[in-house]
């Protein structure tokens, strides 16, 4: 069934068959954004129009269900819940007044792609024990101020391997070496800004064929002619894995709050502390930049 995966099911029968009818109509809508003919716009407007009725019933029930489990993270869910609404939303004012421009589509199907693989496999999995809370992060003690930017790389780098992980289903580590001073001419950077006790930003660069394969693992079709839609899934992906990364800082009483993802095409410094990413799709670099 295109992108939906067994291994996302989280275990109730009723929540199951709803995210498989959300998956359904995500995959129309690449269906849709790879077709690109006379029809797409009315498709696509039908795939907005689904999304704003369906979740509603979706997310009250999911929010239900939460409340009699007594699952503690129901308030944080429901407002996820919100600011999806809200995404969709905004979305459906570009596009209409894009004229349901093919690069306002596809950017609409790569950030509902990244946002509805994680929701279900990261966050509605904890609900009923699916996923297991990740452990606290692990700070090496080297005689350094632990803010430092050698310190907070672990965080954005752990949390990379969480997600990933998570998303695409597929052992996801650091890797020992150091990375190149500089990213190569095709690769794409996301840089995300920081702000509160430890102001910079933190950047991921993916190579553009790490880029495309772990996309054309999320969505199960060929990424080749996805440009803007394959782009929009990675800042989705750099921002889950940013907040990730923040609400772990919290945890520890440093406040720190992430920018929307700007994205970068072709060769640039790679700055500051970095780490490298490796899974079976590749390897991406993390780095992290302090605003002083």
């Amino acid at each position: 069934m295109g992108m939906w995966k067994n291994s996302y099911a989280v275990g109730n029968a009723l929540i199951d068959s709803q995210h498989m009818e959300l998956f359904r109509m995500a995959d129309e809508l690449v269906a849709t954004v790879r077709r690109q003919d006379a029809n797409s716009p009315e498709a696509c407007a039908r795939a907005v129009t689904f999304l704003k009725d369906y979740v509603v019933k979706h997310f009250a029930d999911e929010e239900a269900l939460q409340a009699a489990l007594g699952y503690s993270g129901l308030e944080r869910h429901r407002q996820l819940h919100r600011e999806f609404v809200t995404t969709v939303l905004e979305y459906e004012k570009s596009l209409s007044e894009s004229n349901f421009a093919p690069k306002i589509m596809q950017q609409f199907a790569g950030k509902l792609i990244g946002w509805l693989i994680y929701h279900v496999v990261g966050e509605d999995g904890k609900i009923t024990g699916m996923v297991a809370a990740a452990p606290p992060i692990q700070i090496q003690d080297q005689g350094q101020d632990q803010s430092a930017p050698g310190q907070l790389i672990t965080y954005f780098a752990d949390s990379a391997c969480e997600i990933l992980g998570q998303m695409l289903d597929i052992a996801v580590q650091t890797a020992p070496e150091t990375p190149p001073p500089v990213s190569g001419k095709n690769d794409i950077s996301i840089d995300v800004g920081l702000s509160g006790d430890y102001p910079g930003n933190a950047e991921f660069v993916f190579p553009l064929v790490t880029a495309s394969r772990i996309v054309q693992s999320m969505t199960a079709v060929d990424t080749a002619d996805f440009g803007e839609m394959v782009e929009s899934a990675l800042r989705e992906i750099a921002n889950i894995i940013s907040g990730n990364a923040a609400s772990k800082l919290a945890e520890t009483g440093c406040a720190c709050d992430i920018t929307t993802p700007n994205l970068y095409r072709g060769q640039r410094p790679i700055r500051g502390s970095g780490k490298i990413v490796r899974c079976d799709l590749g390897a991406l670099v993390v780095s992290l930049v302090s605003a002083d």
